[in-house]
């Protein structure tokens, strides 16, 4: 099935995911669970860029603390996923999975995810970039985050879905 459409089930999803997400920072805010993304190690990944195809490949690699809960960002793309090491659990709008080191799955465009390491995780995305260095981070993250699922011509409130007649 097309992630990119508007069914209800999709919708909900992604506004319950929203809404936790926006929990979490609330949380946060206020103190009640801590932001731990600074013990989230985060590192940068770059091949030259291929003249050929005008891109380089990206590499974003993060180690994930053990009961550590994230919730990422909207791709733009589809990507490659490596698990080098560790145990997570991932939900996405097509279900719940447990990944266990080694494993390389493809995430689908607009896909958000909720994780949760059951164990210390090391977790690669891959990506294609205009850009081949650290310096130009906003340009990548512009490449291929989306800001919102607006963005993509995806709906995130199921209040403004609109049903065709008789649904």
């Amino acid at each position: 099935m097309n992630n990119l459409a508007n069914t209800p089930t999709k919708v909900a999803f992604r506004e319950k995911m929203e809404l936790a997400q926006n929990t979490m920072m609330e949380w946060q805010a206020e103190g009640i669970c801590d932001d731990v993304m600074d013990e989230c190690i985060l590192t940068h990944h770059f091949s030259p860029i291929i003249e050929e195809f005008g891109c380089a490949v990206y590499g974003r690699q993060i180690l994930i603390p053990k009961d550590t809960v994230i919730i990422g960002k909207i791709h733009r793309h589809s990507h490659l996923n490596v698990i080098l090491k560790g145990k997570i659990l991932v939900t996405t709008e097509f279900g719940q999975e447990y990944f266990e080191a080694p494993h390389v799955f493809t995430s689908k465009v607009a896909t958000k995810r909720g994780v949760r390491a059951v164990e210390d995780t090391l977790w690669l995305t891959i990506h294609l970039t205009t850009q081949d260095s650290e310096e130009n981070m906003d340009e990548i993250e512009n490449e291929v985050i989306a800001p919102d699922y607006q963005t993509l011509g995806l709906e995130n409130v199921l209040d403004n879905l609109r049903l065709p007649e008789g649904e």
